[in-house]
């Protein structure tokens, strides 16, 4: 049950942390301040890795995640004082330190993928209506500065409501006497590769019948849902399972995806490898369950420096989608091959 209530704590503090976060950098956008928004995608996903290292070795990942909150509401302050890129890094910080926190705890918590897709999930939609918010006009500051103070203070103290102990896991204490094997490290490198594909199709494909709010809301939504649904499908059938019918049966879709039917399903099978990735990688580095989220992440910021460095934004279209997911899928595929045989060889990161 504890377990449970943080895990619900974290998932539902991760749809307002990105919301608020969008807010900001929105405004940065509206104002001619472009360049603060790649400033704050460098901290908030990159540096992911190195906090995630320290937790690791140190623990704490609740008070990393409460300070991360606490971050994001000064930043607001730094905003208000015309301090620009303090304020782009200091939210990207912020970011990094939730997401790093809330990640460790539910790779420690549970050994299944269905919490890491309940917590990854609400980040989508947190990020859209966000952005939303910060075009319009009226949104004042005190609003998300209002939400960042309750959520600092409301994770700090959830370990003690709940009696959860927040603690690093035994496993951590093996990371840096890791010794990784040739099939674990390409399996890594294969899931990394996978991640910054889905980055890039994220940001490089778009689709004709996103006209409207609600069908971009609906797109949204099935992004998160994607991301939840690979989860339990993962538990369920199996990673492999799982990753062969979801990956081909997007590239089919992307074909026809000038349907929106056809499109959205394709966008919800597409995001359901994101919880496999994750849990693929914690299962490799099994003391290191910050530096394996923290990764990914930075896979996730390698895959939008493309689209930003495009000059009016990188374009592909569906036919190159398509191969993507085949892609996408062929190794993935070949990275659970892998980490099925180091099992079956006893190699010594998956003991």
């Amino acid at each position: 049950m504890e377990r449970k209530a943080m895990t619900a704590v974290y998932s539902l503090a991760h749809f307002f942390v990105d919301m608020c976060c969008a807010f900001l950098m929105m405004r940065f956008v509206r104002s001619g301040y472009g360049e603060s928004f790649l400033l704050y995608n460098f901290c908030a996903f990159a540096l992911q890795m190195p906090i995630g290292i320290i937790l690791d070795k140190f623990g704490g990942g609740h008070r990393a995640a409460a300070a991360g909150c606490g971050l994001i509401f000064l930043s607001y302050f730094a905003a208000l004082g015309g301090l620009l890129s303090p304020a782009a890094v200091c939210a990207g910080v912020g970011n990094a330190l939730f997401h790093a926190g809330g990640g460790v705890y539910v790779l420690d918590k549970y050994d299944s993928s269905g919490a890491l897709g309940i917590f990854v999930s609400p980040g989508a939609i947190g990020l859209y209506l966000g952005t939303i918010a910060g075009k319009g006009d009226g949104l004042f500051y005190i609003f998300p500065m209002l939400i960042m103070l309750f959520w600092t203070a409301f994770i700090f103290a959830s370990p003690y409501i709940f009696r959860s102990d927040n603690k690093k896991g035994a496993a951590a204490e093996n990371f840096f006497s890791f010794k990784a094997s040739a099939p674990v490290i390409t399996a890594a490198m294969l899931f990394f590769a996978v991640v910054v594909i889905r980055s890039i199709g994220g940001f490089a494909l778009s689709f004709a019948w996103i006209i409207t709010p609600m069908t971009a809301f609906a797109a949204v939504l099935v992004t998160a849902g994607g991301k939840a649904l690979g989860g339990f499908a993962s538990d369920f059938f199996g990673k492999e399972k799982a990753a062969a019918v979801s990956m081909p049966g997007a590239a089919l879709l992307y074909l026809f995806s000038d349907n929106i039917i056809c499109g959205l399903m394709a966008i919800l099978l597409f995001n359901m490898s994101m919880p496999m990735t994750l849990r693929a990688a914690a299962d490799i580095f099994k003391g290191g369950r910050g530096f394996s989220f923290g990764l990914l992440t930075f896979a996730l910021f390698l895959g939008y420096v493309p689209s930003y460095a495009a000059k009016g934004g990188m374009q592909i279209g569906k036919g190159t989608m398509t191969i993507l997911c085949i892609i996408s899928a062929a190794m993935l595929l070949a990275g659970f091959a892998l980490q099925r045989r180091a099992v079956h060889t006893d190699d010594p990161c998956n003991n």
